[in-house]
Parts: C-alpha cells; sequence; structure tokens
C-alpha cells in the first residue's frame, strides 16, 4: 500500500473515532441550527497536542492525531 494512501486511511479513521468519542469537532450546530462541517475545529483539534499537555496522558492518546500517526507509521513500517 502506498503510503500516502496509508496516512490518508489512517486520518479519516482518526476523525470518525474522535468524532464518535469526542462529539462536535467536524460536525457542529451552526447559529440557524444546522449541522454544519466546521474543518477549523477539525484542524485546530488535530494540532491542539502539539499546544496542549493535557492530550498526552494514557487515557487520552487515543483522540492525540500525532501520537496515533506516528504509532500507525511504526505499524506501517514494521510491515
Amino acid at each position: 500500500m502506498d503510503l500516502i494512501v496509508y496516512i490518508f486511511i489512517v486520518t479519516i479513521l482518526f476523525i470518525t473515532w474522535s468524532e464518535y468519542s469526542v462529539t462536535n469537532i467536524l460536525i457542529r450546530v451552526n447559529s440557524k441550527g444546522t449541522k454544519t462541517l466546521n474543518f477549523n475545529s477539525l484542524f485546530g483539534f488535530l494540532m491542539n497536542p502539539f499546544h496542549n499537555r493535557t492530550l498526552w496522558t494514557n487515557k487520552t492518546l487515543d483522540i492525540n492525531y500525532p501520537f496515533v500517526l506516528l504509532y500507525s507509521l511504526g505499524i506501517y513500517y514494521l510491515f
């Protein structure tokens, strides 16, 4: 499998899991009461571990994008 495709799949799975476990990261209700995609919020959540230490605990590593990506790349290169 190509590395770019692998990273894309890992990212999509991570976004799906984060939306399920944390909720209201990508899909949010706007001021009109309709659900919209909020990519600014998603990007902020993906980059949050670089600015906030609370996502580096054992309980929050599943929603820590850099950790998940590095772990997934380790698996990719191992196999």
